[in-house]
């Protein structure tokens, strides 16, 4: 295994060394996404003092690339902002709740938690906040998102048909690992982390569809209809409601206001037509292969209590919480409340289901006003930017797609604890620490600027 890393190690740095040379930092760190996706620790991973894997090794390799790249001039260290200072705030905050307590009685480090769900998110938004961006590199990172988008809707797909032999890699389709088992749970082994990554990259395809020509469109259209499959394939309600949220939420910029209105009023009226009449099959939807359609129900049935237990919690200790995953810690006894008539031990062995309410009985309403107050200003950000006339329209599609992922985020977060999904958090810190970078600096053009030069020579040349 160590040569295998070694050999790895080689092979990386013989493509990353040139992109940082370029000043092509950002191409890294949109690496770290796709191989923390595909090759993350469930591919290959090896316990040293935590856990490694292959995109782990390219995350920590950025710090030295980093270092590089700004000693050549490549990087630079922006004016702190109020978003930036939110970030450092909840970067130390969670860790001084990670540190407090024992140790949790499933064994699992509240530090190495706090490392992989916010610090390493955390260090995504440094790289995007200290790049040059460029207009080019948002077009790249669109269409890296569709390409990633189209393979996991692809591998989702084939789980759900049973088509085991085609899906890679093929940890996805383990028996052995049965949570999720026979959904599109895809390389992050989880349908909503799925989802979400699957409706960021839906997202990238309205946009390409909005701003390509008659033919673009179709081939555009036709991988969003790719994607909404894939997202379908997950069997998970949470997914499809965070991709609607997404494609609502660019409705909402794009089209007229009678056009809003009017689609709004049927969205609500349809949609509650249909969960009266579909009700009962929603609930008890069959997903899981080991999940029966009668526990499916009594999934939903868990919310509810988990709701009153996080407020049980809360009430106890609503200031600073009772430490960022130290949750089953500190639990146990509040399952044990008759006051409410409900059977709160039902939920005790699961953790809690909405992510606000998570962070808000770790943290406290310190974390969780941090934690809010963050994704309030980076919607604000996100809106101003998809509404900006002026500028290139790398800038808009960046707005865009901000906005995309707090949609999908919590979308699927008021339904699962999706902090602690893989990836999650580092796709939207990566795309947050793009958003405050165009809305504070706007875009390099000068890479633009050669190009638009060389137009206008070979114009003269043809006119000599």
């Amino acid at each position: 295994m160590e040569l295998l890393i070694v050999l790895f190690a080689i092979a990386a740095m013989a493509w990353i060394l040139p992109l940082v040379k370029h000043g092509r930092l950002i191409f890294v760190a949109m690496a770290v996404l796709v191989i923390g996706t595909v090759f993350g620790p469930p591919f290959f991973a090896f316990d040293g003092f935590i856990q490694f894997s292959f995109d782990r090794f390219v995350w920590f390799s950025t710090f030295a690339l980093a270092v590089i790249a700004w000693r050549l001039g490549h990087v630079r260290i922006p004016k702190l902002t109020r978003m930036d200072w939110v970030v450092i705030g909840i970067v130390g905050w969670f860790f001084v709740s990670a540190l407090r307590g024992g140790p949790v009685p499933t064994g699992s480090s509240p530090v190495a938690r706090w490392f992989f769900y916010i610090m390493m998110p955390a260090w995504m938004y440094v790289l995007a906040r200290i790049v040059d961006l460029r207009s080019l590199d948002i077009r790249w990172l669109l269409r890296g998102l569709i390409v990633l988008g189209v393979y996991l809707a692809a591998t989702a797909a084939l789980e759900i048909a049973g088509a085991h032999s085609f899906v890679f890699p093929s940890f996805i389709t383990d028996p052995e690992i049965w949570e999720f088992y026979g959904r599109g749970r895809g390389p992050l082994m989880n349908p909503a982390g799925n989802g979400i990554v699957m409706s960021l990259s839906l997202a990238a395809a309205i946009v390409g569809w909005m701003h390509a020509g008659r033919l673009g469109k179709l081939t555009y259209a036709l991988l969003a209809l790719v994607l909404l499959a894939g997202i379908y394939a997950t069997m998970t309600r949470s997914a499809w409601l965070g991709a609607a949220a997404v494609v609502a939420v660019i409705a909402l910029i794009h089209l007229p206001r009678w056009v809003r209105v009017l689609g709004l009023a049927s969205v609500v009226i349809v949609g509650g037509m249909s969960v009266t009449g579909f009700k009962d099959e929603l609930i008890r939807m069959k997903r899981d292969k080991n999940l029966s359609a009668a526990d499916a129900e009594d999934s939903i049935k868990l919310r509810p209590l988990l709701a009153v237990v996080a407020w049980e919690m809360f009430k106890d200790r609503p200031i600073i919480g009772h430490g960022y995953g130290h949750y089953f810690e500190h639990n146990d006894r509040f399952h044990n409340n008759r006051s409410y008539d409900l059977p709160l031990e039902h939920a005790r062995t699961y953790a809690q289901h909405n992510v606000l309410l998570a962070i808000l009985v770790d943290t406290g309403m310190v974390g969780l006003g941090m934690f809010a107050g963050l994704l309030t200003m980076l919607a604000g950000i996100g809106w101003q930017q998809a509404r900006k006339n002026q500028g290139p329209a790398e800038g808009r599609w960046v707005g865009l797609l901000l906005l995309a992922a707090l949609a999908a985020y919590l979308g699927n977060g008021m339904f699962h604890d999706v902090m602690i999904i893989p990836m999650v958090h580092m796709f939207l810190f990566f795309i947050a620490g793009l958003g405050v970078t165009v809305h504070q600096c706007g875009l390099d053009q000068r890479a633009v600027e050669p190009a638009r030069n060389r137009q206008r020579i070979v114009g003269r040349a043809a006119t000599v």
